[in-house]
């Protein structure tokens, strides 16, 4: 289990150590050497936050970050395609941005949001030790968005690092040409048009990010 928020951690321990009284739980609070120690322990089950330090100098809750988590997710998805994951966070709408890779997981994979109610957070935990996808609670995946990860990074860096066009694409290192197509995209899958900036008042690209953030593509 990875969290940083050591009520949480030891919150929800007590939990699984009374639905599972024969588990051995591992606990870690910051991302570094999680990889390692899920190749080493070969565990049934991980539960992981999505707002994370990159290692435990980090803390306090500050340093947390969701992208931290959702590269760490991303990862033990590629490593370990038969893994049982719960991801519980108060980010839970985050995961649009890794539906592609969920889709294809292997293994067991739910969904708890920490406001959730204890119970179902156990149910939850046992769907995926079933190896059972349970995605309700992310919109974004439930309405179908389907968001490629070049273009979740023209958001970030637009958005995020405040880059224009052509910085972005010295960063991707792709033409100009190509930003303004992945652009296009990014209004398409988001239901933003032309016609929108008129009708609202607002230029189209403070619209996107809007609803970008509103769908959880941005922080």
């Amino acid at each position: 289990m990875i969290d940083d928020h050591e009520l949480i951690l030891s919150g929800t321990m007590n939990l699984l150590s009374k639905r599972f009284p024969n588990a051995q739980i591992h606990t870690m609070m910051a991302a570094t050497l999680v990889v390692q120690q899920v190749a080493t322990l070969q565990p049934d089950l991980v539960i992981l936050d999505l707002s994370l330090p990159v290692t435990e100098q980090e803390t306090p809750l500050a340093q947390a970050y969701v992208d931290t988590g959702i590269q760490l997710l991303q990862v033990l998805m590629r490593e370990f395609t038969h893994l049982n994951i719960v991801v519980q966070s108060s980010y839970v709408k985050a995961l649009v941005r890794v539906k592609y890779d969920i889709d294809n997981h292997a293994g067991g994979f739910t969904v708890v949001d920490k406001g959730l109610a204890s119970e179902e957070m156990l149910t939850r935990v046992e769907w995926a030790l079933q190896g059972i996808t349970h995605t309700k609670d992310i919109s974004g995946v439930q309405k179908g968005l389907e968001v490629k990860p070049e273009w979740v990074t023209v958001l970030m860096l637009a958005f995020k690092e405040g880059l224009q066009d052509k910085a972005i694409a010295q960063r991707l290192n792709v033409a100009e040409r190509t930003v303004r197509h992945y652009w296009t995209k990014i209004y398409d899958v988001l239901g933003i048009y032309p016609e929108d900036d008129k009708r609202s008042g607002k230029n189209i690209r403070i619209l996107t990010e809007i609803r970008a953030r509103e769908e959880g593509l941005i922080d």
